[in-house]
C-alpha cells in the first residue's frame, strides 16, 4: 500500500499491539479497531494525497484531509505520551530489567492513572464523524474521478511551462555553451546512429528554454520533427497518437491496453525507419518513460536524434543505451550570465539596457536572491522593468521579495514550477526534503548529520540488506538526482547539502502550513499552533517558552544563532516540562553551561547535540534517556561523563570531538547497541604540531563486546598492542577507525587486526612521539579492500607500496612521514583519488613532480609545512579536475608550481606564510608568476 502520514501512525499502532498493550484486553481491543480504522481511511487517502497537496480538489477535501492530519497526530501523541508513563513507572521501580509479567502487571496497573483505552475509543469515534463529513460531501466518490483530475493537472503543467517556448526578442537570450556548441553539433552533424541526448536540472534552470531555441534553428534540417510536452501525468497512449499527427500520419488502431500501443508503435516505428527525424520529448519525470517509448522509435542510421528533458537524473541514465548518447547536465548561471540577463530585461527600454549605478548595489542583491536560476531571474526583472527606476521603489521589492513570489501573478509562476518536484515525490522523501525548512536559508547541512536526524525523528524504515545509515542515504540520494538537494565537497572530501534559496522559501512556506515545522526569530517569538517541531532563529528562549502553551505535539528543537548571553536553567526546565515527547534537541552553539536533570524525564529522545555549548557536566539523569541515538558532545567543556551513562542501553552513537573527556568509563562497555563513538580531548598543554592540540580518548579493556561498533575514532593505546587487538578482533563490523599514541610495536600489532577489517573504510594511525616509527607493513599482505580514507600521522621507513592499490581511496593524508623519495609516482593512477595532502615534514625531498596524465580525479591539494621543497613541477595533462590548491610555509619554495597555467578547472589558490620574494611574482604588476595564476578566479594571499 502506498504511504501517507497515515503510515507512521498504523506501523506504531501494530507496535503497541505486539508489545506494550497485549496483556490487558480492553485497550487491545480498542488498539485493534482503530488500526482497520485507520487501514480503511488510508486505502482512501493514498489516491487523494497528491491531487490535495497540489490543490486539485477543493476547499472541501483539502480541509477534510487536516482533520484527518491533526486526528494522526493526536493517535501519535497519545501513544507516545502512554510509553512515557510506562517508562516513568518500570524504570522507577524495575530499572530496564524484569519479567513481562511483572511489566504487564505494571501496565495494568497504569490504566488507573492513564486511561489510554478510552482516549483511544474518542480517537475511534472521531475518525468515524470525519469519515461521515467526507462521505456526506460525496469526497469518497471524488476519489475515483481519476480523469477529471489528471486533465487538470496536465492543464495546469502545461500553463506553467508555455512562456519557457517562446522568447520575446532575440536579444533578452543570454547564450550558454550548449546553444552554439555541443547540443547544436550533436544535432545536425556527430554521428549516424540514432542519438538520445538528455539535459538534466532543476525547474527553472532553462532546460525547455535551452532546447526550443537550438530546436527551432536545426529542425529543418530533419525530415521530420516532433516537440512533445511530457510532464508528470502523461499516457503513452496519447504520446504515441500526438508523434503520428505531427508527422502527418494516422493512428488507426482502436484496440486496448497491451495490443492498442502494440498497434501504434508498429506503423509508426516503419514510418520513422526511412527518415531522418528529431524528437523533443520535454519534461519527462517517470523512470518508465522510455520502456515503452523506445521501441517506436527506430535506430536507422540516419542521423535521427531524440531530446529529452528531465529534473532527474534516474530518468537520464534509463535513456542512455549507447555510447554515442549522452547526459549534459545545466547548472545554476554564473554571477555574470545572471547579471546579463537581469539587465537586459529590468532595463530594456531605457538606459542602453544598463544598469544606473545608483541601482546597482540593490540589483546585484536581488540578483544574487535568485541563486542564478534563469526563470526567477527573468520574472524579477520582468516586474521590476515596469516599476520606477528609483531606489526606495526597488528597496521595497527587495525587502518584500518572499511575499512577492507568493502573492504576486508575475512571480507565482515559479513557485509553481518548483512545487511540481515536491508533489512527484513519496510521501517519505516529502518529510525528508521538508526537513531543510528547519535550517536558516543558504546553511549547509553535513550529510551525514541529515541522515542521523532522519533516522531520529523516524523517517527511515529499515530494510534487511541495509543498515539504517545507508537507508537513509539512499533517500539523500534520490532527493539529489530529482536535482531538489545541491551536494557540494568541502576540504576536498566532506559532503555537505543545501537547497535553492527559491526552493527553501516554498518548503518553509508548506511545512509551516502542513504544521510540520514552526519558525520563531526576532519578529515572530510566539508559538502558535500544532507543530511537530519548533526552529528557534536568534531569538530569547525566555521570551518563546513564556509563550507556549502545554502541548505534547512537539518532537524536535532546533536552537540557531542564538546570542553570546547565557540561556537559564529555568527555561530549558521550561521547555522539557511543556514539551516531555522531544525526539530531538539540537543546541548546538547555543550559551548554554547546564543540562537540567529534567532531560532525564525525555524518555523518547533519540539525539542530542550539545556542540560548542559551554556545559561542564553531564546530569546523571542522562542515564534513563533509554532511547538516545546520538550524543554529541564536540567543542564542549564537559570535563567527565557520568557512570550512568551506561544504563543508555539504546544509544548508538557517542560523539566526544574536542571535549576535555580524557577517558571514557568502563560502563560504556555495556552499550551494546552502540555504533558510533568518536571523541578527541582538548588537552591546553598538548606540544603536538599536527594533532590540532587533541589528543586521543582512553578506552577500557572490554571494548570488544561492543559488537555493533562501526566507528571508534581517535583512542589511544593504553592497555598494550596485544590487548587492544584482541579486542579489535571482534569488531567485525568496524567502518571507522582512529588510533593515537602509537609506537613501532603497537602499530605493528594493530596492524595485523587492521587487515581482518574486511568493511573497514577509514583508518586514521598516530604516533605521539614525532620521532616514533609507524609501522603498517602488516597490512600489506591484506589492506582492506573498501578503504577511502587513509591519515597516517608519523615517521615511515618508506611509502608503503600497497597503497597503490586502494581502487577506492579518496582521501589521503601523510604528516610527519619525512619521506626523501617522491610519493608522488606511487598515488599517479590511483582512480578515485579526490583529495590528497602533504602535511609537516610529510616530504623532505626537494622536488615534487606531478607527471602527465597523473591524478585524473584529484580536486584537492594541500602542500602544507613542507621545510625542504624547493620546486613542484605540473605537466600538461596532470591534474585535469584539480579545483583547490593550498601552499603554506613551504620557505624554500622558489615560484609558483610550474604548469599551474595549465590546470584550467583550478578556481582557488590559497597561499599564507610564504617568503616576501615568493608573493611578490604573483603580483599583478609586473610580478614573473602573474600570468600563471591570472586564471584562477579567487586567488588567497596571507
Amino acid at each position: 500500500m502506498a504511504e501517507t502520514f497515515l503510515t507512521p501512525v498504523i506501523e506504531s499502532l501494530i507496535q503497541l499491539l505486539a508489545i506494550e498493550v497485549r496483556s490487558v484486553a480492553a485497550v487491545h481491543k480498542e488498539v485493534e479497531s482503530l488500526k482497520r480504522e485507520l487501514e480503511i481511511i488510508q486505502s482512501l487517502l493514498k489516491d487523494v494525497n497528491t491531487r490535495s497537496d497540489r490543490g486539485d480538489l477543493g476547499d472541501a477535501v483539502n480541509t477534510w484531509v487536516k482533520q484527518l492530519r491533526e486526528e494522526a497526530n493526536h493517535i501519535e501523541d497519545v501513544i507516545d505520551e502512554y510509553r512515557w508513563h510506562v517508562a516513568q513507572s518500570t524504570s522507577d521501580k524495575l530499572g530496564f530489567v524484569g519479567s513481562l509479567c511483572k511489566i504487564g502487571c505494571q501496565i495494568k496497573a497504569l490504566q488507573s492513572r492513564y486511561p489510554i483505552s478510552s482516549q483511544i475509543r474518542n480517537i475511534n469515534e472521531s475518525l468515524r464523524r470525519i469519515k461521515d463529513i467526507g462521505q456526506g460531501y460525496g469526497l469518497s466518490q471524488s476519489f475515483r474521478l481519476q480523469g477529471s483530475s489528471s486533465k487538470t493537472s496536465n492543464t495546469e503543467e502545461l500553463d506553467t511551462r508555455l512562456g519557457s517556448h517562446f522568447i520575446v526578442e532575440e536579444d533578452e537570450y543570454v547564450d550558454v555553451p550548449l546553444v552554439q556548441g555541443e547540443l547544436k553539433s550533436f544535432l545536425i552533424e556527430g554521428a549516424s546512429i540514432r542519438t538520445v541526448i538528455s539535459l538534466v536540472g532543476q525547474g527553472g534552470i532553462g532546460k525547455t528554454t535551452l532546447v526550443k531555441k537550438v530546436y527551432d534553428e536545426v529542425k529543418q534540417n530533419f525530415d521530420c520533427h516532433v516537440w512533445i510536452t511530457v510532464s508528470q501525468s502523461y499516457d503513452n497512449e496519447k504520446l504515441l497518437r500526438i508523434t503520428m499527427k505531427q508527422i502527418g500520419q494516422i493512428a488507426e488502431s482502436t484496440a486496448s491496453n497491451y495490443d492498442m500501443i502494440q498497434g501504434l508503435i508498429t506503423p509508426l516505428r516503419q514510418y520513422l525507419q526511412t527518415k531522418k527525424y528529431v524528437i523533443v520529448f520535454d519534461d519527462v519525470w517517470d523512470t518508465n518513460f522510455w520502456e515503452v517509448m523506445r521501441y517506436a522509435l527506430p535506430s536507422n542510421d540516419k542521423g535521427s536524434r531524440i531530446i529529452i528533458t528531465t529534473r532527474n537524473d534516474t530518468v537520464a541514465a534509463t535513456c542512455k543505451e549507447s555510447p554515442c548518447d549522452f547526459i549534459q547536465e545545466l547548472k545554476t548561471w554564473s554571477p555574470n550570465m545572471a547579471w546579463e540577463l537581469f539587465c537586459k530585461k529590468a532595463f530594456r527600454h531605457e538606459f542602453e539596457r544598463c544598469c544606473p549605478n545608483e541601482l546597482e548595489e540593490l540589483s546585484q542583491k536581488i540578483v544574487s536572491k535568485c541563486q542564478g536560476l534563469p526563470l526567477a531571474i527573468g520574472a524579477i526583472a520582468g516586474l521590476l522593468s515596469r516599476k520606477s527606476k528609483v531606489q526606495c521603489e526597488w528597496q521595497r521589492v527587495l525587502d518584500n521579495l518572499n511575499f512577492e513570489f507568493k502573492t504576486n501573478p508575475q512571480l507565482t509562476r515559479i513557485t509553481k514550477i518548483l512545487s511540481l518536484s515536491y508533489h512527484d515525490l513519496p510521501y517519505h522523501l516529502k518529510s525528508c526534503l521538508l526537513y531543510f525548512s528547519i535550517f536558516p536559508e543558504k546553511n549547509l547541512i553535513v550529510y551525514e548529520t541529515l541522515c542521523k536526524l532522519w533516522i531520529a525523528e523516524g523517517f527511515v524504515n529499515a530494510r534487511e540488506d541495509k543498515t539504517l545509515e545507508e537507508e537513509a542515504g539512499a533517500y539523500l540520494n534520490e532527493l539529489i538526482k530529482r536535482n531538489l538537494v545541491s551536494l557540494e565537497i568541502c576540504d576536498g572530501l566532506y559532503r555537505v547539502c543545501k537547497v535553492h534559496d527559491l526552493m527553501h522559501e516554498f518548503i518553509s512556506s508548506k511545512a509551516n502550513d502542513l504544521c510540520f515545522c514552526q519558525v520563531l526569530d526576532k519578529n515572530k517569538s510566539e508559538f502558535q499552533g500544532k507543530h511537530r517541531r519548533l526552529s528557534i532563529h536568534d531569538s530569547m528562549l525566555r521570551t518563546v517558552t513564556k509563550s507556549i502553551q502545554p502541548y505534547n505535539g512537539v518532537r524536535s528543537i532546533f536552537l540557531f544563532k542564538f546570542s553570546d548571553e547565557l540561556i537559564k536553567m529555568s527555561s530549558l526546565t521550561t521547555l522539557f516540562q511543556k514539551f516531555k515527547l522531544l525526539k530531538v534537541l539540537n543546541f548546538q552553539n547555543a550559551p548554554i553551561d547546564y543540562l537540567p536533570e529534567e532531560v532525564g524525564t525525555l524518555f523518547h529522545l533519540r539525539y542530542l547535540n550539545l556542540l560548542g555549548t559551554k556545559i561542564e557536566v553531564l546530569p546523571k539523569s542522562i542515564g534513563k534517556l533509554c532511547n538516545l541515538q546520538v550524543l554529541n558532545l564536540r567543542y564542549t567543556l564537559v570535563h567527565r561523563l557520568p557512570k550512568s551513562i551506561g544504563k543508555l542501553h539504546n544509544l548508538q552513537t557517542l560523539n566526544l570531538m574536542d571535549t576535555f573527556v580524557r577517558e571514557l568509563p568502563v560502563e560504556i562497555n555495556k552499550l551494546q547497541n552502540l555504533r558510533h563513538i568518536s571523541a578527541t580531548c582538548k588537552e591546553r598543554t598538548t606540544v603536538l604540531p599536527y594533532s590540532g592540540g587533541s589528543l586521543g580518548v582512553k578506552i577500557q579493556e572490554g571494548f570488544g563486546y561492543l559488537e555493533n561498533l562501526e566507528t571508534l575514532e581517535n583512542v589511544e593505546v593504553h592497555l598494550g598492542g596485544v590487548t587492544f587487538m584482541k579486542e579489535l578482533d571482534k569488531l567485525s563490523k568496524l567502518k571507522s577507525l582512529g588510533v593515537t599514541n602509537l609506537t613501532k610495536e603497537t602499530s605493528g600489532t594493530i596492524c595485523v587486526a587492521v587487515k581482518k577489517l574486511n568493511h573497514l573504510e577509514s583508518l586514521y594511525l598516530r604516533t605521539d612521539n614525532g620521532d616514533e616509527i609507524l609501522d603498517i607493513k602488516p597490512i600489506a599482505s591484506s589492506p582492506p579492500p573498501l578503504m577511502r580514507i587513509l591519515c597516517l600521522v608519523g615517521r615511515l621507513n618508506e611509502f608503503p607500496p600497497w597503497i597503490s592499490y586502494l581502487s577506492n581511496l579518496q582521501g589521503l593524508m601523510l604528516c610527519f612521514s619525512k619521506l626523501i623519495d617522491d610519493p608522488l609516482k606511487y598515488l599517479k593512477d590511483l582512480p578515485n583519488l579526490l583529495a590528497l595532502r602533504l602535511i609537516s615534514s610529510s616530504f623532505d625531498g626537494e622536488q615534487l613532480h606531478f607527471e602527465e596524465g597523473g591524478f585524473l580525479r584529484l580536486n584537492d591539494l594541500k602542500l602544507v609545512t613542507l621545510k625542504g621543497l624547493k620546486l613542484v613541477k605540473i605537466d600538461t595533462g596532470a591534474l585535469p579536475l584539480l579545483k583547490t590548491l593550498d601552499i603554506h610555509s613551504c620557505p624554500l619554495l622558489e615560484e609558483v608550481p610550474s604548469g599551474i597555467q595549465y590546470l584550467r578547472n583550478l578556481k582557488q589558490l590559497s597561499i599564507s606564510d610564504m617568503p616576501r620574494e615568493f608573493v611578490l611574482r604573483m603580483q599583478m604588476n609586473g610580478g614573473p608568476d602573474y600570468l600563471k595564476i591570472q586564471h584562477v578566479p579567487a586567488v588567497h594571499i596571507k
